[in-house]
């Protein structure tokens, strides 16, 4: 268990650089970490919105002397990614939350590849840098007594990929094998590299997520309840408090992170080991109802493309017909 000393002892005068901080998880977080004692860095593209985000956080201060400030740059391009970093008041960052990113929830043969580039300049590009300019600027100050990190925001799209999330789980999942090579070469140097693999939070990306989702990913996701954005940067908070580093913010992201054990540190060993023999054993039945499902989208998808497709044939050839019979009623 969390004590609250524990909570803001951690954080207390130490510098937090925040990407994405302009809405959503990022600003809650940042809310989150100026509670606790920390100076916020919130970093975004937007800087009408930065502002606004910058007087809200203000409010949840613990103390006087505080720094909360903003920084706009776009962490899509590795030179404003260092930017950052250089200016953002001291040698190093002690945090660095790599929040920035969204999700456009399409099938990939609805997707255009302007939507794929952007995705993986969101989604990936925006932590690579942030975080390699953090690296190396934390390398470079030498070991602290105190543990830094560096946290990367995965989904759990990463332990099961499906349908619908084509330009956004592969980016995700990529986020946690960098994650797992950042750790080892950031060992001599007392920083930890956790990840997060949030479920649904409530978000302004939530929202614009579920406009273009398909029906067969809403069925597969089923009924998930998204939490509010401030309860997910709790949940972050605190497991990193208690020294996790492979965060979920829902129960069924625990359950589902058994599929994926992989190398990397787990909370609970045993526990999470189990549940992974378990999935390995059952997810084939419930993959073959996915893909039942699947099939059964596509027939309907066709099925409806072909009348779509008959009405507009049908509608040009009575249209062709009445036209023909203006003009030989014009010529008689």
């Amino acid at each position: 268990m969390v004590t609250r000393n524990q909570d803001e002892e951690k954080f207390m005068h130490k510098l937090a650089i925040v990407s994405g901080a302009s809405q959503g998880l990022g600003l809650a977080l940042a809310k989150a970490l100026a509670a606790r004692g920390a100076d916020v860095v919130l970093v975004a593209r937007r800087e009408k919105l930065l502002v606004e985000a910058v007087e809200e956080v203000e409010r949840y201060k613990l103390m006087d002397g505080q720094i909360i400030k903003y920084l706009v740059a776009d962490l899509t391009s590795a030179p404003e990614a260092e930017g950052v970093v250089s200016l953002c008041g001291r040698p190093s960052p002690d945090f660095v939350f790599c929040c920035a990113g969204g999700c456009t929830a399409k099938l990939l043969l609805d997707t255009t590849s302007s939507e794929l580039g952007s995705s993986v300049a969101i989604n990936y590009n925006t932590a690579l840098y942030l975080a390699h300019a953090s690296m190396r600027a934390m390398a470079a100050t030498g070991t602290t007594q105190h543990t830094r990190s560096i946290v990367f925001f995965s989904s759990v799209t990463h332990f099961y990929p499906f349908i619908g999330y084509g330009s956004y789980a592969p980016l995700k999942s990529a986020l946690r094998t960098l994650a797992d090579v950042m750790r080892q070469e950031l060992l001599p140097y007392n920083v930890s590299v956790p990840v997060v693999f949030a479920g649904n939070f409530l978000s302004e990306g939530y929202e614009q997520e579920n406009l273009t989702k398909p029906e067969i990913t809403r069925k597969i996701e089923g009924p998930s309840e998204a939490i509010p954005a401030d309860l997910c940067a709790e949940k972050v908070i605190r497991a990193m408090v208690r020294g996790q580093e492979m965060i979920t913010t829902d129960t069924i992201g625990w359950f589902l992170s058994g599929l994926v054990l992989g190398a990397s540190p787990r909370s609970n060993y045993l526990l999470t080991t189990l549940f992974g023999v378990l999935f390995a054993v059952f997810s084939p039945v419930f993959e073959w109802v996915v893909e039942r499902d699947i099939k059964a989208f596509f027939r309907t998808r066709v099925d409806r493309s072909t009348a779509v497709l008959t009405q507009a044939a049908t509608t040009e050839s009575a249209g062709s017909q009445r036209s023909n019979e203006s003009k030989e009623s014009t010529l008689s």
